[in-house]
């Protein structure tokens, strides 16, 4: 997920486990991170990854936080930035800068909702 309104690029700890990485690989201190509700959660710490986009890369300092979410990541405003991206939920697309010219990654809205719908599956209970 795309995020302009998050400081910080956020990584959940099941799309880390799926990724293969384990705890001791997580780096620094744990991070509180406050959300929009006035919660508090606090990171299990961070880990350094490559994000790519088209051929733009940059090393990415994820905050990795065991919380359910519908999707694997929050990409924040900074990283957008530092790629030179620009989101538009609108087009269902992301533009940044290549060294040679502009590239873009779409998407489609019936697969974002379909995507966004099956994360709720798991979360489902059974009704008595």
């Amino acid at each position: 997920m795309i995020d302009t309104g998050s400081s910080t690029d956020v990584l959940f700890y099941d799309a880390f486990k799926k990724m293969g990485f384990t705890k001791n690989l997580l780096k620094q201190e744990r991070t509180p991170l406050t959300g929009f509700a006035g919660e508090t959660t606090y990171s299990l710490r961070s880990i350094k990854l490559t994000v790519t986009a088209g051929n733009v890369r940059k090393i990415v300092d994820f905050i990795v936080i065991d919380r359910p979410a519908p999707f694997n990541a929050i990409l924040g405003r900074l990283l957008l930035y530092r790629m030179k991206e620009v989101p538009s939920t609108y087009h269902q697309c992301l533009k940044f800068s290549t060294p040679r010219e502009i590239d873009m990654i779409r998407d489609s809205q019936k697969s974002s909702r379909t995507c966004y719908l099956s994360s709720f599956k798991d979360l489902e209970t059974p009704l008595d």
